[in-house]
Formats: C-alpha cells, sequence, structure tokens
C-alpha cells in the first residue's frame, strides 16, 4: 500500500468509528435511553472531529507531497528531504497576508493556492480545482462546522442560509445533521463525502482519480488541463492534450452571430469536457 493511500486509510477507520458512533446515540435516542440534546451533542462533535481529521489529513498528504512520497505522477517544485522540511517549505511558501498558523481550509484559498506554487502541476491538489461538487462539499461541512466551534454572527448566518437552501431547520447545527437526504442523514453523508475527496486525492495515479470523484467540470480555454482526450461542448470537435495546459478556444465553434438590431455580436466561449 501506498503512502498516500495508508494515510486514506487511517483516516477511514477513524470516520467510521465516528459513523459508528453517531449510530449507536442515534439507536439509544430512539429506544427512549439518550435525550434528545445529548444525541445532538455526540452528532456535531463527531462532525468537528471528523473535519478536525480531514484537515489533519490534507496537510500529512502535502508533506508527503513534498517529500516526493505519492508516486511518480506527483513531484514536488522543490523536494523536502524530511517532514520538517516540508513544513518549513509550506510555511515559507504562504504570502505576506496569509495568517502565520498554518491551516489547509477553505480548500482553494489555502490548499490549492499552496499545491500551485510547490507542487508539478499542483498535483494531486489539482485534482479538486475543476471539481465543484466536491469543493461545494467542502464549504457546506465547513459552514456547519464553523456554527458548532464559535457563534459569531457571522457564521450563525451563513448556516442558517445554507440550510433554508436545502429546506433544513437551523435552530441548531444537529438538526441540519439529523435531517435526511434519501434514506440517509446529512451526517452521515457528509463523512462518506469526506472519505471519498480523501481517497480520490490519495490516489498515486490522476487516472484513477477520475473513477473515484464526482464529474468535472467543463475546461474554459486558458484553464491549465490534464493530459487526455476532450470534446468542445459545443461543437463536438474533440482534441489530445499531450502534457498539462491549456486547450485553448475550439477552432470548429460556429462563428459569434450579429445581432441586426443592435449590431452587437453574441459572446460565445469555448468549453471543454474531458472523456
Amino acid at each position: 500500500m501506498s503512502d498516500g493511500a495508508s494515510l486514506a486509510a487511517d483516516l477511514a477507520n477513524e470516520l467510521q468509528r465516528l459513523r459508528n458512533s453517531v449510530a449507536d446515540a442515534e439507536q439509544a435516542y430512539r429506544a427512549s435511553n439518550l435525550v434528545r440534546a445529548t444525541r445532538d451533542d455526540v452528532v456535531e462533535l463527531a462532525l468537528v472531529r471528523a473535519m478536525g481529521l480531514f484537515e489533519e489529513f490534507i496537510g500529512d498528504l502535502f508533506y508527503m507531497a513534498l517529500e516526493n512520497r505519492l508516486g511518480g505522477e506527483i513531484m514536488p517544485l522543490v523536494p523536502a528531504g524530511n517532514t520538517d522540511e516540508a513544513i518549513l517549505l509550506v510555511a515559507g511558501s504562504d504570502a505576506a497576508g496569509d495568517s502565520r498558523y498554518v491551516s489547509w481550509m477553505p480548500i482553494k484559498e489555502k490548499t490549492l493556492k499552496r499545491a500551485s506554487r510547490l507542487l508539478t502541476n499542483g498535483q494531486p491538489f489539482a485534482r479538486l480545482a475543476n471539481r465543484s461538487a466536491e469543493k461545494a462539499a467542502l464549504v457546506d461541512l465547513t459552514t456547519v462546522r464553523n456554527r458548532i466551534a464559535h457563534d459569531s454572527g457571522t457564521a450563525r448566518l451563513k448556516f442558517a442560509e445554507l440550510a433554508k437552501s436545502k429546506g433544513y431547520p437551523h435552530t441548531r447545527a444537529a438538526d441540519y445533521l439529523t435531517s435526511l437526504r434519501g434514506p440517509d442523514p446529512e451526517i452521515t453523508l457528509g463523512l462518506a463525502r469526506l472519505q471519498s475527496i480523501a481517497d480520490g486525492l490519495a490516489d498515486p495515479s490522476e487516472a484513477g482519480s477520475r473513477a473515484i470523484f464526482a464529474a468535472e467540470d467543463p475546461y474554459e480555454p486558458a484553464v491549465v488541463a490534464p493530459p487526455g482526450t476532450y470534446e468542445c461542448v459545443r461543437s463536438g470537435h474533440k482534441q489530445i492534450l499531450p502534457a498539462y495546459g491549456p486547450l485553448g478556444d475550439c477552432t470548429f465553434c460556429p462563428r459569434p452571430i450579429k445581432c441586426p438590431h443592435c449590431g452587437r455580436a453574441e459572446t460565445l466561449k469555448s468549453l471543454w469536457s474531458r472523456l
């Protein structure tokens, strides 16, 4: 088992233990052996613990990438000889305006930004750059975690907006986490999503991670895309990208048409879907 896979397996064991705790608390509550407030405390603490474990996983995986321990496809721009050196590289790469405390969430502003500076093509963390479903899930879970962790006005407002958008109650975070989406409560779905994201990031190959993650968003022309075969969303034209780089505009797309009334041409943008 690779270093990354071993790290993801350790996280899986911890998340399963939290799922078991939540299930035990729910069973005891339904059997009237546990009051609702205690059940709610267990559920909320499970999410806080899970988010802490996930952020720790992200940090450890990043350090492994800098130490060149995640396979041939994942290479640091500046290799670290050990974890201590990797920690110093991360801390030293942050811009002057960043916090002195090394945190990994929000994933886009923290982890993906660091990956672009320190890892070749940002891998493996760039796998999330064009996947809005995974990033949105992490934002939602962070919003709920923040509502549990501190009672600021901003945390309350963002949580209330999230809960209302899904039609859930928002008196406390546990109301959201115990709400059902299909047959499963949000807490169970959230822990499962954290694990799937971890598995996708820990996979030693970019191709292997595609079988784990949700489908990618279409790529815009100037975005750096991974090697592969792409199809223009508008024209259906295909092209092969042999190495990381931008796909550019599709030359087979219909020309923009000018409006006969105002003379303005419609704005058309090429979008590429990876096959």
